[in-house]
């Protein structure tokens, strides 16, 4: 990678980031293409969030993308919020326009992508079980609700916060039924459930899982959102047999969708995806 004094960097903001597979892409289509641009990574501390923020603006990057934990919090420091972004009440991809700073979801867009191109599935008519009510898992929501579920539904601890996020997606979908479960073994008692989705960062490392794929029908599909490794989750989906896939596609088409956004050229799908598994390869 040669640095210039003309290279524009872009980046990934969020806490903690270090494991991140993002660097090792863009970078790769920085490079197949010609582009004097750099991608790095960044993990400001929740106080300084909106000084990282005016840092980035005054120092002209070229745009970022944002992580967990601050995919809501950012939004509050931005200039402006794309209608998509406001909607779904978060935010992973910031660009510049006119010295302001934008942010817009391409989440959402990348996970329906490769939910249908990595699982061919779609969630029309399905019921869909969303493990989460954070960042991830909004964007995760109105993909679903956008794409013709019959019915979302999302739990997570924070019980309010799922709530809430059921009754954001029935305000804009009123034809899809969308609720919170109190308890996750509420889950075990929904019958057909067509779409199991974790939203949440449990999986990163290994551990159990949330929910046990076990007790559900072996017609229903996983996705995990977690892309740095096969989760447990995914794991034990595909000893049963159980369509089921990691993130990885997910960060993928999100990750084109922005690189279009910032330097206003096609992604080159193949060099992001072959960087992206030579990165998994190497960890």
């Amino acid at each position: 990678m040669n640095v210039s004094s003309k290279t524009i960097c872009y980046g990934l903001l969020g806490n903690p980031v270090r494991h991140s597979l993002s660097p090792a892409m863009h970078n790769a289509a920085f490079k197949a293409l010609g582009i004097d641009g750099v991608y790095l990574c960044f993990e400001p501390d929740g106080k300084d969030l909106k000084n990282a923020l005016m840092a980035v603006k005054a120092l002209g990057f070229g745009g970022l993308n944002i992580t967990i934990p601050y995919k809501e919090k950012v939004m509050k420091y931005l200039d402006e919020i794309t209608a998509i972004a406001e909607k779904i009440g978060a935010v992973n991809t910031v660009y510049m326009r006119n010295g302001k700073l934008i942010g817009t979801n391409t989440d959402a867009e990348g996970f329906f992508r490769d939910m249908r191109d990595t699982l061919r599935i779609v969630p029309k008519n399905k019921k869909c079980l969303v493990l989460g009510a954070g960042g991830a898992a909004k964007a995760v929501g109105f993909a679903l609700a956008g794409g013709g579920a019959k019915e979302v539904i999302f739990i997570d601890k924070d019980k309010k916060k799922a709530k809430a996020l059921a009754k954001r997606i029935a305000g804009y979908y009123p034809e899809v039924s969308a609720r919170a479960l109190k308890d996750i073994d509420e889950t075990y008692a929904i019958e057909k459930i067509g779409i199991l989705i974790n939203a949440t960062p449990v999986g990163m490392h290994p551990g159990k899982p949330l929910i046990d794929i076990k007790r559900f029908s072996r017609d229903i599909a996983v996705y995990d959102v977690v892309y740095n490794r096969e989760t447990e989750l995914v794991s034990q989906a595909r000893r049963l047999r159980i369509k089921a896939c990691t993130g990885l596609g997910m960060l993928l088409h999100q990750g084109a969708i922005a690189f279009k956004l910032w330097t206003g050229k096609q992604a080159p799908i193949d060099v992001l995806n072959r960087a992206l598994k030579r990165a998994m390869k190497m960890r």
